[in-house]
């Protein structure tokens, strides 16, 4: 009898203990993978609302930057550099007052940061800017890897063409495109000749590629005189053609 009253007592004792750890668990639940990248968005973002910082320091320098929808600026932005001169210096250069975020949300789950926010600005013209976003985030080493950005971009087209008078002519028409277009660096020195045809001079080498292109809205086909073709295609006065971003000089 008293062999089962231990056996009983031990029993309880088991149970209780199991309650315990189970309660201890409950009040410490096992943190999100993404808990520390959800708290690395909440600071860089108050630091950006404060205009401390910008909120693409936690950008990695190969981050693969996506703008969702079909307007001129959709499309897939390979690498901190491109996206930032490519994307979003254009929309900075049209506002008078710097982009003001107002936080709506920020979650994580096991695999992305979802950061949703809503943003104004005054342009230069004095056009009041404003934008919901939704940016789906992945990190590796507390840093942006991959972005998914949702937000209205017929908004973002009025900004960036808003009282220009040739938003609706292309380059083919306009013919801006005659002339010489040179890399930042002056490496590439890549002109565009009135009778459709280039000369491309790299380094000290004169003319090192020659061939003829043809320009079709904002987009050109190249076909070089050794037979080889490539293509490019113009976009906010920047020619981006073969990896290269080449400016109108």
């Amino acid at each position: 009898m008293e062999k089962q009253n231990l056996i009983h007592r031990y029993l309880i004792l088991v149970v209780f203990l199991g309650l315990l750890c189970s309660d201890s668990k409950a009040q410490n639940p096992t943190p999100s993978p993404n808990s520390e990248s959800l708290s690395l968005v909440s600071v860089q973002f108050d630091k950006w609302r404060n205009n401390e910082a910008s909120f693409f320091e936690l950008l990695d320098d190969d981050v693969v930057w996506t703008i969702s929808g079909k307007s001129p600026f959709s499309g897939i932005y390979q690498g901190k550099r491109n996206f930032i001169e490519c994307a979003v210096n254009p929309i900075l250069e049209k506002l008078k007052t710097p982009l003001k975020p107002e936080l709506i949300s920020l979650t994580a789950d096991s695999l992305y940061v979802w950061l949703h926010f809503k943003a104004i600005a005054t342009t230069h013209s004095n056009y009041t800017y404003e934008n919901n976003y939704l940016w789906k985030m992945d990190f590796r080493n507390n840093k942006i890897i991959k972005c998914t950005a949702f937000f209205d971009t017929h908004e973002l087209t009025i900004l960036m063409y808003k009282n220009n008078i040739t938003m609706n002519k292309t380059i083919e028409e306009t013919k801006q495109y005659i002339g010489m277009w040179v890399t930042k660096d002056g490496y590439i020195r890549h002109e565009l000749l009135p009778n459709n045809r280039y000369d491309e001079a790299r380094g000290n080498r004169k003319s090192a590629y020659q061939g003829s292109y043809k320009i079709k809205g904002n987009h050109i086909d190249y076909k070089d005189d050794t037979g080889f073709t490539a293509d490019g295609y113009f976009k906010d006065g920047i020619l981006y053609h073969a990896g290269m971003i080449l400016y109108k000089e």
